[in-house]
């Protein structure tokens, strides 16, 4: 995918990680996992980080694949909630799977949220996005984007039947939902607990288990191959 067609999504600030086998593996196993949010410190050095369209593969490579995690907790949860475990060969993983990061500005405080109007006008660059990489799936970590999905779709060439609302899962509820195209072909959007702080990746284990057994099953086999 070049970047030269990202780049033509309208408000797009980052560019998103797209592992270097994404593109040539079946469209079965395409997994695209959205982030929430980015943030910085005020300081000049992590406004000009921000400032990169590069800034979302750059973390990507820094705390999801070398591990660099700084005390965040964010990547390692959601590794476990994926595999139980945080020891498989993140390079091969995330060569496989594809990263956008939801809220295309950044908040400026660590204990920033964005608002509800930041993921209603989110959800416009995504439909390009997917338009783009074309994943099966969709595992948002978070739930918050989920409820302004409906909202955002009217008028635009996606329909959805709605969110659904599913397992509570240690104080939050894990949500659904698919995207149509004009064409009829269909994205599954799969929200989770943001895997930031207080979240159970055994439970969102299990849930993930039964939500996309053959992928998880495929990615087991790929990193298997890895290391054998």
């Amino acid at each position: 995918m070049a970047d030269e067609q990202f780049l033509q999504v309208k408000n797009l600030k980052w560019l998103p990680w797209v592992g270097d086998r994404f593109n040539s593996i079946s469209i079965d196993n395409k997994l695209l996992i959205v982030g929430e949010s980015h943030y910085h410190d005020n300081t000049p050095d992590s406004i000009e980080k921000n400032n990169s369209p590069t800034f979302t593969r750059e973390v990507i490579e820094e705390l999801a694949i070398e591990r660099r995690y700084y005390g965040t907790k964010i990547f390692p949860n959601l590794h476990r909630a994926l595999f139980r475990n945080d020891e498989f060969d993140s390079p091969t993983f995330w060569n496989l799977v594809s990263f956008y990061n939801f809220i295309q500005r950044p908040m400026e405080t660590s204990k920033g949220r964005p608002s509800y109007d930041d993921f209603y006008n989110s959800w416009f660059p995504f439909l390009e996005i997917i338009q783009l990489l074309k994943p099966k799936t969709c595992l948002f970590i978070g739930t918050s984007a989920a409820n302004s999905l409906a909202h955002a779709v009217q008028g635009t060439e996606f329909s959805t039947d709605g969110v659904k609302w599913e397992d509570y899962i240690r104080n939050a509820y894990a949500k659904i939902a698919v995207l149509k195209d004009k064409d009829k072909n269909e994205t599954q959007l799969i929200f989770i607990r943001h895997t930031s702080q207080m979240f159970s990746w055994s439970s969102w284990n299990e849930y993930l288990q039964k939500k996309i057994p053959n992928e998880l099953i495929w990615f087991d086999e790929q990193l298997n191959k890895a290391t054998t």
